[in-house]
Formats: structure tokens, C-alpha cells, sequence
């Protein structure tokens, strides 16, 4: 209060007004103050939009005084203290000095400008200064000699050694699993159809059962950056019983056992740096209707096949492909049983092998054409430029629900390689529909 009524008798003349002009007058200043600051920050961001090099300018911290709760500052009193002549105390009047253009001129002015408001506010309003300039210094914010602490690196061994830190119902070891980039699946159906005809039908005909049982694995790697090795083993099984036969109770329809692998390299996006090797066979020997000659068995014929290529993926929702375009391909053929004709298979008489050296197309796809009924394809073109072989093998699998279903096969097949005889046609069909079991996981 002593302060106060020291600062009153400097400014005598200008504290005899009345309080209601005072009051205006504080409202004019501020109101200048608040102007002049919004000029300010437009004048900054006009700056900063129209010309990007312009990194001088940056927001005056003087104006913080404004806008913090009101505080006693030392400085504000000690330059009013310090006038003494008329001129300097009449140079209030004007409490913001503003330009032509509505900016502030120095630092210096701003910060004269704002002692010169907040004195007004000292003298008018003395019951709204609640701070003084030591209570702010007092606060910790406001400290110069505080040392910024860093945060403690604690390790995660050190947490879990520490019983204070241990929950006793919770167990505390440590558990780091690697991911698991392999795939593993598998399918397997038992299929059978029947008719029966008694022997006086008025249109003949036989009576016949068909069982076809088939298992696929799969093994597949892929660490979604570069590498993917695809590995499959097919294997499908099917017998036959017909009167007609009377050599044969039982005779294979369908024999096979193929076994894929694939791995490939990512080259760009969907495509792979691929090499593939493929070997197949059948379990059991096969005979003609009635007839002792065997047609093949197991390793006659046997096949195998390495393909260089690249490798075409792409798979959305419903649907899957993959495409093997090998411009280089080996394929060796093995005729082992001597009672099976070696030549129909391209091997020459009298010959075990046959090396062929060629190109080589594959297509894999599964299409999932509704819910319920799911087409898997294969395609399969080799050729040596003087001969080709080429097989398209067809399963459409009608789901009932998770254990019955339907399958239809078609396999179509080419072979210009083979010695053809009166009773062989470079083309060849099969196909089988059936109805039974079958199970994924």
C-alpha cells in the first residue's frame, strides 16, 4: 500500500479525473493493446503463407504479461518510479504506439507499452492484482537453477526380479514367441456310387460299384516379404467292380500320387523367381477288361519333372491362381515293370528312361463359385518343340455341408509322344461322379 500511494503522488495530475473516465481510458488502452496483437499474428501468418524463406519472424513473448493472471511486476513500478519530468508521464496517453500499418515497432516500445497498461491497472483496479512478481519466481516453472531430470531406464529383467512389483496370482515369466510363417492344411473324401440291373433286365446292362478315396496336405511357407515355398502331396485312389469282368473282381479307375514343391523368390509385386519339382506315380497295377495284360503299376510309368521359371500369384477372396511359366524343363520318364509297353509312354522299346528337355506351362486355381460349390483346376503343357504333352485335370466339389459332398472329375489328357496303335487316340477323357465324405481342416 506504501508502494501504491508513492506511485500516486507521481501521477497526482493524472489521478484527478474521474473514476468513470478512468475506467474508459483503461478500456481504450486495452482495447489498443488487443488490436495491436491481432495485427501482430496476421501479419505472421501472412508472412508465412506468401513467402516460405521468411523464418525471422517468429510470435513477440512480451505479450505473455497480458494474458497471465495479474501480477505486481518490479519493473513495471521501478520505470514508473524513475520518471520525472511531465513529458514522460504525458507519453502514457498514448499506451501503444502504432504505425501506419497497425504493427508495433520495436520490442523495446512494446514492452514500455504494456508497463504503461498494467500501471494503469495498478492505480484503477488495485483490488484485481491477486500476484506478485516473487510469487511467480517462487514457482518451480519459473526456476533457473532446476536441473531437468531424464527418466530412469528400467529393464524388463530388473521389473520382474523386483518382488515389490510381482503380483503373486500372475505369472511372471517371460514368453518370446517367433512368428510362424507355415501354413499347414488337408482335405480327405471317401466317395462311392453303386447301380444295380438284375441279370433279366428288359434293357440289359451290368451292375457295378465304384469307391474313390483321396487325401491332400499341404505345407506352405510365405514371410509376406520375399520368399514362399509351396509344398503339396495329392493322392487318389479308386477301384471298380463289374459282372463283366470275370477275371477281375476289382480293377483301379483312378491311381495317383503326385508330390509338388514349389519355392520362389519375389521378383516384382505378384511375380516369383521360381524353381519347381514335381514327381508322380500309381500304388497299383492296372489291367485291361478280362485280359491278364498289365497296363501300368507303381513306377510304370514314374515321373519326374524341375522347372525354371517365374512363378504369377494372385489371390483375392473367391478366388486363387497361380501360373509357372518355365521356358526351361527337365523331364525324366521310367517305365520300371517290364510286363508294361514301355512305348506308350514315350519311351522308346527296350529303353528304362526317357530324358526329355523342353518348356513347360502350369495352371493351379480354385474357384469358389458360390458357397457351396468350389472349382479346383490344373493345367498342364509340357513340350519339347518335336512332341507335347498336356493334361487339364477338373474337381467340382458340390458341399451338402461340412462332411457330405459331391465331386465331379474331369480329366482331359494329350500325348503326341506315345506310339500310336489302332486302339490309342492322342486324345483322352475321364470322368467320375461320386458321392460321400469328405472333411477339411
Amino acid at each position: 500500500m506504501m508502494l501504491i500511494l508513492t506511485v500516486n503522488t507521481v501521477f497526482a495530475q493524472r489521478t484527478t479525473s474521474s473514476s468513470y473516465s478512468q475506467r474508459l481510458r483503461g478500456k481504450r488502452v486495452f482495447n489498443k493493446i488487443m488490436t495491436a496483437y491481432s495485427d501482430s499474428l496476421a501479419k505472421v501468418v501472412d508472412k508465412y503463407s506468401h513467402d516460405s524463406t521468411y523464418l525471422k519472424v517468429s510470435l513477440n513473448p512480451y505479450y505473455f504479461r497480458l494474458f497471465a493472471p495479474v501480477t505486481l511486476y518490479n519493473s513495471v513500478v521501478s520505470d514508473a518510479m524513475a520518471m520525472d519530468n511531465e513529458a514522460e508521464v504525458a507519453a502514457m496517453d498514448n499506451l501503444i504506439p502504432i504505425n501506419n500499418k497497425g504493427m508495433i515497432e520495436t520490442d523495446e516500445e512494446i514492452n514500455a507499452s504494456i508497463n504503461n497498461a498494467l500501471m494503469s491497472v495498478y492505480l484503477n483496479e488495485p483490488l484485481s492484482v491477486h500476484y506478485t512478481e516473487n510469487d511467480l519466481m517462487g514457482r518451480r516453472t519459473f526456476k533457473k537453477d532446476v536441473v531437468r531430470k531424464l527418466p530412469r531406464r528400467e529393464r524388463v529383467t530388473d521389473l520382474l526380479g523386483d518382488t515389490r512389483l510381482v503380483d503373486p496370482s500372475v505369472n511372471t515369466e517371460l514368453i518370446i514367441k517367433k512368428p510362424n510363417f507355415w501354413t499347414k492344411s488337408g482335405n480327405s473324401y471317401l466317395q462311392f456310387t453303386q447301380n444295380y440291373i438284375s441279370g433279366n433286365w428288359y434293357k440289359g446292362g451290368e451292375s457295378n460299384n465304384t469307391l474313390l478315396s483321396g487325401l491332400v496336405l499341404e505345407s506352405n511357407y510365405n514371410d509376406r516379404q520375399k520368399v514362399q515355398w509351396d509344398n503339396k502331396l495329392e493322392w487318389k485312389l479308386g477301384f471298380l467292380s463289374s459282372r463283366s469282368d470275370t477275371l477281375h473282381k476289382y480293377k483301379t479307375n483312378t491311381d495317383l500320387i503326385r508330390l509338388t514343391s514349389k519355392l520362389g523368390l519375389r521378383a516384382i509385386k505378384h511375380w516369383y523367381y521360381t524353381i519347381q519339382a514335381e514327381l508322380y506315380t500309381q500304388f497299383f497295377a492296372s489291367y485291361k477288361s478280362n485280359k491278364p495284360d498289365v497296363v501300368s503299376s507303381f513306377l510304370s510309368p514314374g515321373y519326374f519333372k524341375v522347372d525354371l521359371g517365374m512363378d504369377y500369384k494372385r489371390s483375392t477372396k473367391n478366388f486363387e491362381v497361380s501360373a509357372v511359366i518355365a521356358p526351361l524343363s527337365y523331364k525324366l520318364t521310367y517305365v520300371r515293370d517290364d510286363d508294361v509297353d514301355e512305348t506308350k509312354f514315350s519311351v522308346d522299346e527296350g529303353k528304362k528312361f526317357k530324358n526329355d528337355l523342353g518348356s513347360n506351362l502350369q495352371i493351379t486355381s480354385s474357384w469358389k463359385i458360390i458357397s457351396q460349390v468350389v472349382w479346383d483346376s490344373r493345367i498342364s503343357y509340357f513340350t519339347t518343340y518335336d512332341k507335347s504333352q498336356a493334361e487339364w485335370e477338373n474337381t467340382f466339389n458340390f458341399n451338402l455341408n461340412k462332411f457330405l459332398t459331391t465331386k465331379l472329375f474331369v480329366h482331359a489328357r494329350f500325348d503326341d509322344g506315345a506310339k500310336k496303335k489302332e486302339d490309342y487316340n492322342y486324345f483322352q477323357l475321364m470322368e467320375l461322379l461320386s458321392f460321400g465324405l469328405s472333411y477339411n481342416w
